[in-house]
Formats: C-alpha cells, structure tokens, sequence
C-alpha cells in the first residue's frame, strides 16, 4: 500500500527533466534552435526599458556575460541582482544561472551549424524597418531642414563610408551639409557650432573615447545632436537630444572567427534620408 501511494506521488508531483542539450544540469524551457535571443523576441513587448537594456547588453558581449555572477552582470546593466533574475524568469528560465548556460548553448551552435548568410541579412532589413515604424522622424527632420548649419560625424571607417551616402542624399534632396573627417577636425569645429546648428554622429558602440569631450562641449554649448548607433545605451546616446539605433549581425569568416557586418547602419540612414525627402516633398 505504502509502495503504490509513494509511486503514485513520484508519478505525479516529480518533474521529469528531458533536455535535448546533452548533460545540461538544467531543463531549459526553449529548444537548441530556440534560446535567448528567440525568447527575448517572443517576450520584447513584455519587458521593461530596464530589462530590454539588458538583452541589449547580452546580445553584445555573450562570452562576457557567461562569465559573470548575476551580481556582476547587474552592475554592468546598471541595475540590481533582483531585476536580473525578474528578466530571466520572463524569459522563461529559473534563473541567471540557467540563463547563462542558455547563452553558452546559444554560441556553441553559432560556431558549429552552417549560417544561412540571407536569411540573416533579410532579419536585420525587416528588424531595421520595423523599428523605423516605431520612431516619431517629425522632431529630427524638422530640426534638419531648419538647422542653420548640419554637420556629420563617423567615427570608423564603415561609419563614414555609409555616412558619405547619407549626406550625399540629403545633399540631393537640398540639404546642404559637411562630412568631418578626423578627431581633431570635428574638436576644432565643434568650438565654432551654437544652438543653431545640428550635429549627427554615426557610430557602431557609442563610446568612442577620443570624441567625448568634444561631445560634452557640444552640450554645454547647447548644440543638439543626433546619435546613430547600435542598440543599446551608450555614452553617445544618453548625451544626444535624438537617437536612432541599428541591429548588429556576426558574420561567419575564415578560420572559425566572426565579423560583426554593420550593413543595418546603411539601412537606416537610408531610411533616415527618405524620411527627410518626403519630409520636404510632401509634409511642408
């Protein structure tokens, strides 16, 4: 009688953990092709700023973040060991722990399946246009079209040659603006810029170092700036009276390594540049 009631409650109340992870010490919710970064997108509407700053945060530095505690993970993101575990739950893991060893999965498979290379570019136009959607351009083009002087800024070498597209559009469509090539160039004329005029500086992290104090003296001289840069918050962005953001993609190289393709940047600044000519054609 004992036997059948202890085998009855085993039957019933005793989870059965299947994983198809190999040794996994945990039952992970989401399968291999189904980890982190699909259940940040089934579950984007549900999270905060704050927690959708952290996916941000471990879509862009996976082998660091699989390497910290949840608290160290916290002061990176600027928040607390609670929110950690609150985003980890919403994304359907018990915790930080198991959430990390879902990133860890997550990378072994990026480096062992083939890449499907088009499907992932198609990602990032239908991600970058959705977002556009999202954005209110009206403040930014209006600032554009009456700025007394527009001036661009990239601080690397892919930034500036998209960037050189871009201002050749607005150009086209009546814009007149001036591409700053060089640190000490943009320093020089950012002393002789007034609330008057705009700035808009492309970047890929946003926290170029040799540039922020000339960002901070673009501030204190009331000159509005508009950030182009990879999601996430950055040192670029939180000094920026507009912000656009752009997805980051890994492309697969030679010898096993990774590229990081910054093709979304030329989507939205080309998105960002029709916007302004419709603007002009059709909204005055």
């Amino acid at each position: 009688m004992y036997k059948k009631v202890i085998l009855l409650f085993c039957t019933f109340f005793l989870p059965i953990r299947k994983t198809s992870l190999g040794n996994s010490p945990y039952d992970l919710k989401s399968s291999p092709k189904c980890l982190v970064a699909d259940q940040v997108k089934l579950n984007f509407d549900l999270l905060t700023d704050n927690e959708k700053e952290m996916s941000f945060y471990i879509k862009e530095h996976k082998h660091e973040v699989i390497n910290m505690s949840a608290v160290e993970f916290a002061e990176q993101t600027l928040s607390s060991k609670s929110s950690v575990s609150r985003l980890a739950q919403k994304l359907g893991f018990r915790g930080f722990a198991e959430m990390k060893y879902a990133i860890a999965q997550e990378m072994k498979q990026v480096a062992t399946e083939p890449t499907d290379l088009i499907s992932g570019l198609k990602d990032v136009i239908n991600e970058t246009f959705l977002y556009s959607e999202q954005v209110n351009f009206y403040p930014l083009l209006d600032k554009i079209k009456n700025a007394r002087g527009l001036f661009i800024y990239a601080t690397g070498f892919t930034q500036n040659n998209y960037s050189k597209e871009f201002a050749n559009s607005l150009f086209l469509s009546g814009r007149t603006n001036f591409l700053i090539s060089g640190e000490t160039n943009f320093e020089i004329i950012s002393q002789t810029l007034n609330s008057e005029d705009m700035v808009i500086i492309t970047s890929l992290s946003g926290n170029t170092p040799a540039i922020k104090n000339t960002i901070k003296y673009l501030n204190m001289s009331k000159v509005p700036i508009c950030s182009v840069t990879a999601f996430g918050k950055s040192f670029l962005s939180t000094h920026s009276k507009f912000q656009l953001y752009y997805e980051v993609s890994d492309v697969p190289a030679q010898g096993g390594s990774h590229r990081i393709s910054m093709i979304g940047l030329n989507i939205i600044l080309s998105i960002f540049a029709y916007k302004y000519r419709e603007f002009i054609l059709f909204d005055e």
